[in-house]
């Protein structure tokens, strides 16, 4: 495979064909706001699969708009935050209303009894030429979930969907995250790394990339193709005692009734937290598998397993019901 193309940058966002025309968006917004103009459209919708790079751009813009404009004020909240915060009347938090640029991640999360307060909102940022930048699993016309009066208004600003890489992107990308990390990675390491079907989605690469950190430096030179495959031999694979991560992944996900895809993806309910870390545990525990390792099979890095064995631990012994239930899933799957 040939070299890739120098990658571009805005901040630290990595710029790439498949999300290039949401960067261009955003860049346009925090350009409105620096010189005081009318935003070029409100609201921005960003959409896309989970790892695609939305909430990473919404982060990008907010720093931007803070470092280049004195004065200027944003603020992010995930639309479960923000159903959690209406009142009948409005929302209480002014700086809502206030901020500069208000970032909203999450959208397909928002109870359908929320809308008339997100509509306001919408509609009050607008009269006062404040921009709105939305993220969601899919464009306003997949929220089949939430009124017709709020998705009207989301598909009245400018819609844009950010896809999942491709084989290309994903190679550069490998090499740009791989370089930030200090890890050096041959030619046909990069070409293994991004060959995985993971749908596009960069959590799992980033777990990967910064397991192969952990242990990077008991190889000599760079990583080549041969030493990754090592590394990372057993994740996600029948293990020595026999088990696989992956079935107990399937368990948890029907024991706790959520989907698999929803415990290796990235959704930051509570209803999904807990299980994935559950998960976390009993995969730890049944398959004798290393932190990193561990972190692999979710896409996540080795610090986040360590914080769900931890928190599975005190949440137990405060909890019963948990209790029991992570209980009697070890005894099914042991």
């Amino acid at each position: 495979m040939p070299e890739p193309t120098r990658p571009v940058r805005w901040r630290d966002f990595l710029v790439l064909p498949e999300n290039r025309a949401a960067a261009k968006a955003c860049r346009a917004v925090a350009k409105a706001v620096a010189i005081g103009r009318r935003p070029p459209f409100t609201p921005l919708v960003l959409h896309g699969s989970p790892g695609t790079g939305k909430t990473h751009l919404g982060a990008t813009l907010l720093r931007a708009l803070a470092d280049g404009t004195e004065g200027a004020t944003g603020r992010s909240v995930s639309a479960g935050d923000l159903a959690r915060s209406a009142e009948d009347a409005g929302f209480a938090d002014p700086d809502l209303l206030a901020c500069d640029v208000l970032v909203l991640e999450d959208v397909q999360h928002l109870p359908p009894r929320a809308a008339d307060s997100v509509c306001d909102l919408l509609d009050r940022r607008a009269a006062r030429r404040k921009p709105v930048v939305v993220t969601a699993g899919t464009g306003p016309a997949g929220l089949s979930q939430l009124p017709q009066r709020l998705t009207s208004r989301l598909a009245a600003g400018l819609v844009v969907q950010l896809e999942p890489l491709g084989p290309a992107s994903r190679r550069v990308f490998v090499a740009a995250a791989a370089d930030a990390l200090g890890l050096r990675l041959t030619p046909d390491a990069l070409d293994r790394l991004a060959a995985p079907a993971t749908g596009g989605g960069v959590r799992p690469l980033l777990g990967l990339l910064g397991n192969l950190a952990q242990v990077a430096a008991d190889y000599p030179g760079p990583l080549d193709r041969t030493a990754v495959d090592v590394i990372l031999a057993g994740t996600g694979q029948p293990t020595s005692a026999g088990r696989d991560p992956g079935a107990i992944v399937r368990r948890v996900a029907a024991a706790f009734g959520v989907t698999e895809k929803d415990l290796l993806g990235a959704s930051r309910l509570r209803s999904v937290i807990v299980p994935r870390q559950v998960a976390m545990v009993l995969v730890r525990e049944l398959c004798g598998l290393s932190l990193p390792r561990v972190g692999a099979v979710f896409g996540r890095d080795h610090t986040t397993v360590l914080h769900a064995l931890r928190k599975v631990a005190a949440d137990a012994t405060a909890d019963a019901a948990l209790n029991g239930r992570v209980e009697q899933l070890r005894r099914e799957l042991t």
